[in-house]
C-alpha cells in the first residue's frame, strides 16, 4: 500500500495550540515564566505546554521529557486539562518514534481524562488520535471503530474542526484499503472544512493527503502543486515531520515523472529532516522509496542496499507494513540480479508478513471478496435511482402521449361536433386512468425497493424529511453467521453455482428473520448480519434472535445432509450472538444502506469467530436475557480468549427440545 499519510493528528482544544514558529524572544518568555516557581501554577501550566507542544516534533524525546513535567504539576494541581494535553504531548512523541504501545497508554489515559471531565470534544479528539496508532500498526478494525466513534461525538456537537480531522483519519483507513475514490472524497471534505475554519494546519495537512491520493490516481502535476504547497505551509509552522512526508512524496513523483536527480534530492531531504527528529517509520519510509527508484533504474544492488536497511528497521520497530513492503522490493531487487534464492526467501516473507496483515483485519480471500461484489451486484442491480429514472421516462413518454391525444380531439371536435368531444372526453379519461395506474405501479416499485433496503419507519422519515437522523438503541441483539471452509468450498464450485448456493441460504435466513420481526442489516461476502430491537425496540426479543439462529443452523444441517447425499459441495455455519447498545442510520448518499456501529457490532462478530461449526455461540450479555427461557438449554464454555477483547464469557445454546425453535 502507498506510503500516505502518518501524520498523527492531534487537536488540542483551546488556546494551548502552539501558533507555529515563534520569536525567540517569546521562547525565552515561556521559559521565564516555567522557571518563576512564584508564578501561578495555571500560567506555568500553559508555559510548559507550549515548549513541550513545540520542542516534541522537533526532539521528541526532550518534548516528552517536559510533558512529563507539565503532569507532574498538572496532578499536582489537580488540572485534568493540563494531564490530558500532557498525556496527548506525549502520546505524539511516543508516535514520532514509532513506540506505538506506550502512544496507545497515553491515549488511553487522555481518554479517562477527558470523560472525567465529561468534555465530549476531547474525548472525539483522543479516539481520532488512537485511530491513527491503530492504523499505524495495521489493525484497521480497531481504527475504524475508534473513528466511529469519533464522528458520532462530533456530528452530534457540531464540531468542525474535530470533524475535519476526523474525515481526514477516514480518508487515510480508505487508502489502506485502496478505496482511493472514497479516500478523495474525505480528504475533500477536510479541505473544505479546513478552508471555512481558516486553519493553516489543516489545511496543509488536507493538501499532504490530496497530493498522495492523486500521485497514486496518476494526475502528478496536480500530485506534485499539492505537495509544493503543503511543505511551503509546514515549512511556515516549522514542522520537520510534515516537512519530511512532503519530500518523501515529492521524491515518488519525481521519479514518475523521470526527473531523478530532483528525486533523489526530495528524498535526501527528507532524511535528513525525520532522521533528526528520530521519526523511525517515515526513515523507514524513504529508504524503502529510495529503492524503489533504484528499481526503476535498474541499479539492484543499490535497491537491495536500501530495501535491507529498511527491512532492518522495520523488523526492529515491529512495523509489519513496512516489512512487506521492503520484502517485496528485495524480491524484485534479488529478482534483476539474479539471485533467484534470494528472491524466492524474500518473497516467503513478503507473503509471511501480508498474510499476518490480512489475519489481523480479519481480511477475506480474495474468491470471497469476488463472490460478494458479484452477488451484491445481482441483489442490488435493480436501484433507487434506476428506478426513479425509468419512472421519469415513462411519465414523460405518457405526457407525450396525452398531448397528441389532445391535438387529435381538438381536430375531432372541429370535425365532428359534440358526439366526438364526448368520446375525446372519455378517451382522455380513460388515458389519465391508464397513466395515473402507471405512475402508481411505479411509485409502488419504488416503495418495496425502497423498503427492500431500508425498514419501513426509516424509508418513511426518509421520503418525508429528504434525510434520516441516527438513533442510539440501548438493546439491540446482533446476529453474525459465517460459513466454515467457505474457500474450500469455492473451489470445487464455478462462480455461479457459488452464488446461486449463497442466493438460497440467504434466502432462507431472510424468512427465518422477517418471521420474527429481526432487521436485516448486510450480506459481507459468505458473512450474514442482523439484528433484533431495532428500529423499533419492541419488534423483537433477544430470545426470538436465538431462536432464529437456532433455526437458521437447523436449515445449513438440512441442506447440508441433502447436498452429501448428491455429492455436492456443503457449507457448515458458525453463528455468534450479542446484545449491547449501538447507533443504528443510513450511510452514503448512493446505493444508500441501513447499518449499525459501536462495539457491540465488534463483540457480536467475536462470538461467531470464536464459536464453533453447526453451533449458536451468545454473550454473556445475551444469556442474561434469555436464560430463563425453557425454551432453551445453554453449555457454559467459561472465558474464551477473543480477538481484540481479552477473555469472555460465552455459552452454547440449543433447543432444549426438537420442537422448541417456535
Amino acid at each position: 500500500m502507498n506510503p500516505l499519510r502518518h501524520l498523527f493528528l492531534v487537536s488540542i482544544i483551546g488556546a494551548s495550540l502552539w501558533p507555529g514558529m515563534e520569536a525567540q524572544a517569546q521562547i525565552d518568555s515561556l521559559w521565564s515564566v516555567w522557571r518563576n516557581s512564584a508564578a501561578p501554577d495555571s500560567a506555568r501550566l500553559k508555559a510548559i505546554q507550549a515548549l513541550a507542544w513545540k520542542t516534541v516534533f522537533e526532539q521528541p524525546d526532550s518534548g516528552m521529557a517536559l510533558a512529563g513535567e507539565q503532569l507532574a504539576l498538572a496532578t499536582k494541581a489537580s488540572d485534568p486539562r493540563g494531564e490530558y494535553e500532557a498525556h496527548t504531548t506525549m502520546a505524539v512523541g511516543a508516535s514520532l518514534k514509532s513506540d506505538y504501545g506506550t502512544s496507545l497508554d497515553h491515549l488511553r489515559k487522555c481518554l479517562a481524562t477527558a470523560q472525567r471531565m465529561k468534555d465530549r470534544k476531547r474525548e472525539a479528539n483522543t479516539y481520532s488520535n488512537m485511530s491513527n496508532v491503530y492504523k499505524n500498526l495495521g489493525d484497521l478494525p480497531q481504527a475504524l471503530e475508534q473513528l466511529q466513534r469519533s464522528l458520532r461525538i462530533d456530528t452530534e456537537l457540531g464540531n468542525k474542526e474535530g470533524l475535519a480531522g476526523t474525515f481526514n483519519n477516514i480518508g487515510n483507513i480508505h487508502t489502506e484499503l485502496g478505496d482511493l475514490a472514497a479516500a478523495l472524497e474525505n480528504y475533500r471534505r477536510s479541505a473544505a472544512l479546513a478552508e471555512e475554519l481558516n486553519n493553516t494546519r489543516s489545511r496543509a495537512q488536507a493538501l499532504l493527503n490530496l497530493g498522495a491520493t492523486h500521485l497514486e490516481l496518476g494526475s502528478l502535476d496536480t500530485s506534485l502543486v499539492e505537495f509544493e504547497r503543503s511543505l511551503a505551509l509546514y515549512r511556515a509552522m516549522g514542522r520537520k515531520l510534515e516537512q519530511g512526508m512532503a519530500f518523501n512524496n515529492m521524491g515518488r513523483v519525481y521519479g514518475r515523472l523521470g526527473r531523478i536527480r530532483e528525486a533523489f534530492a526530495s528524498l535526501d531531504s527528507a532524511e535528513v529532516l525525520l532522521g533528526a527528529i528520530g521519526s523511525m517509520r517515515q526513515v523507514i519510509r524513504t529508504h524503502i522509496n529510495r529503492g524503489n527508484l533504484y528499481l526503476d533504474q535498474r541499479r539492484y544492488a543499490d535497491a537491495v542496499k536500501a530495501c535491507r536497511r529498511a527491512a532492518d528497521l522495520s523488523a526492529q520497530h515491529d512495523l509489519l507494513q513496512q516489512v512487506r513492503e521492503c520484502q517485496l522490493c528485495l524480491t524484485h531487487a534479488y529478482e534483476g540480479l539474479g539471485d533467484h534464492r534470494r528472491a524466492l526467501l524474500a518473497q516467503r516473507a513478503y507473503q509471511s508478513a501480508n498474510d499476518s496483515l490480512l489475519e489481523m483485519n480479519d481480511s477475506r480471500e480474495v474468491a470471497r471478496m469476488e463472490v460478494a461484489r458479484t452477488y451484491q451486484e445481482r441483489m442490488l442491480a435493480d436501484s433507487l435511482a434506476n428506478v426513479q429514472e425509468r419512472y421519469a421516462r415513462e411519465l414523460a413518454h405518457q405526457e407525450q402521449l396525452g398531448a397528441e391525444r389532445d391535438r387529435r380531439n381538438l381536430f375531432l371536435f372541429s370535425s365532428m361536433g359534440v358526439l366526438v368531444v364526448a368520446g375525446g372526453l372519455y378517451g382522455r379519461l380513460r388515458y389519465m386512468r391508464r397513466s395515473r395506474a402507471a405512475i402508481s405501479r411505479e411509485r409502488d416499485r419504488s416503495d418495496e425497493l425502497l423498503h427492500n433496503i431500508l425498514p419501513h419507519e426509516v424509508a418513511a422519515e426518509l421520503k418525508e424529511k429528504g434525510h434520516a437522523e441516527a438513533r442510539h438503541f440501548d438493546r439491540v441483539t446482533i446476529l453474525f453467521t459465517d460459513f466454515k471452509g467457505f474457500t474450500q468450498a469455492s473451489e470445487l464450485l464455478s462462480p455461479q453455482e457459488l452464488v446461486e448456493e449463497l442466493d438460497t441460504c440467504f434466502r432462507a435466513f431472510d424468512g427465518i428473520i422477517t418471521a420474527r420481526g429481526i432487521e436485516k442489516i448486510k450480506t459481507i461476502g459468505d458473512a450474514y448480519m442482523c439484528a433484533g430491537g431495532l428500529p423499533d425496540p419492541a419488534s423483537c426479543t433477544p430470545a426470538d434472535v436465538v431462536h432464529a439462529a437456532l433455526e437458521m443452523q437447523s436449515f445449513m444441517k438440512a441442506r447440508k445432509a441433502l447436498r452429501d447425499r448428491d455429492g455436492r459441495p456443503a457449507f457448515e455455519m458458525r453463528v455468534g450472538i450479542h446484545t449491547g447498545p449501538v447507533v443504528a442510520g443510513i450511510v452514503g448518499v448512493t446505493k444508500f444502506q441501513y447499518d449499525i456501529w459501536g462495539d457491540t457490532v465488534n463483540t457480536a462478530s467475536r462470538m461467531e469467530s470464536s464459536g464453533a461449526a453447526g453451533r449458536v455461540n451468545i454473550s454473556e450479555s445475551t444469556h442474561a436475557l434469555v436464560k430463563n427461557d425453557p425454551a432453551f438449554t445453554f453449555e457454559p464454555r467459561g472465558l474464551v480468549s477473543a480477538k481484540g477483547k481479552g477473555d469472555l464469557h460465552m455459552y452454547f445454546v440449543q433447543a432444549a427440545s426438537p420442537g422448541s425453535e417456535r
